[in-house]
């Protein structure tokens, strides 16, 4: 079972590539101005380049927001940060949070030692209209977690 669950990346990719735009446009239009006008308008090619990196990083962070299951373990990173997992041998099961819990949190992984873990890197924006009347929903993203500990729980015939 190999499931990704994005939120959020797809409109910074979007954002991304109008960044990009509007750099090749803002880039065409220098080259053009310096050659006709003034060649001292070359200087203003930082321009497109702050773009780009501003592209570069709506790219970079899109990809990255995601909670990724596979048959041995579950990863899930924010727009920042570094990646985190849990296998699921090390899992004992699945808490779904409670009504009222931070936006965030999508769901809680309780181990076999008793640590909890929150799993709360699913961003999703509070300006999000799907968000502004109601609270975020992270069903799918608990579904897939609940499923994915299930699938291993029957696959392994020495788990508790």
């Amino acid at each position: 079972m190999n499931v990704v669950i994005r939120r959020e990346g797809n409109i910074s990719k979007f954002i991304g590539w109008m960044l990009v735009v509007m750099a090749i446009l803002a880039f065409i239009t220098v080259i053009i101005l310096a050659i006709f006008a003034e060649p001292a308008l070359l200087l203003f090619l930082f321009g497109p380049v702050i773009l780009l990196i501003g592209a570069w990083v709506n790219f970079h962070m899109g990809a990255r927001a995601r909670l990724e299951i596979t048959p041995e373990e579950f990863i899930w990173c924010g727009f920042t940060g570094r990646p985190r997992r849990i296998a699921w041998r090390d899992l004992d099961r699945i808490l779904i949070p409670a009504p009222g819990s931070r936006p965030r949190l999508a769901a809680a992984a309780r181990l076999r030692n008793g640590r909890i873990v929150e799993v709360d890197s699913l961003w999703l924006s509070p300006t999000n209209p799907a968000n502004i009347l109601t609270p975020p929903d992270h069903g799918e993203a608990q579904r897939a977690l609940i499923d994915g500990h299930k699938a291993y729980l029957a696959r392994t015939p020495w788990a508790p």
